[in-house]
């Protein structure tokens, strides 16, 4: 399932309306896992980078959430459909936040993963 090709409208936001939809119809119920970037660029039929930049906005909508070497969860507290829009400032705040995190536990992982190569070498 390829995104429309409504031109107008970057591919990101069209995957992320697409996986949006599906949360907010049930498909993807509350703790179900969402499939990975990998998994999601090939359903839609788009770059891996641009299926990241999808998940990026659905966890800055408060959709989903990220738990490292896990995957990404659709939240119990999902927002309703007709809450109202968030503001233009909030969501772009709410994206770096976001990438901020993907960064921090990017740091995290690596840090664990040079522990545990020193914790081998030593005598």
């Amino acid at each position: 399932m390829s995104p429309s090709p409504d031109e107008s409208e970057p591919a990101s936001r069209q995957v992320a309306a697409a996986i949006r939809g599906e949360i907010h119809s049930g498909e993807l119920a509350p703790g179900a896992k969402i499939p990975s970037v990998r998994n999601l660029a090939e359903r839609f039929g788009v770059a891996v980078m641009t299926a990241q930049s999808a998940v990026e906005i659905l966890r800055s909508e408060g959709l989903i959430y990220t738990s490292p070497g896990r995957g990404s969860f659709v939240r119990s507290d999902v927002p309703s459909a007709q809450e109202p829009e968030r503001s233009p400032e909030f969501v772009e705040i709410t994206k770096h936040l976001s990438a901020l995190q993907s960064t921090v536990e990017d740091l995290a992982k690596r840090v664990a993963q040079l522990e545990d190569v020193a914790g081998r070498q030593s005598p």
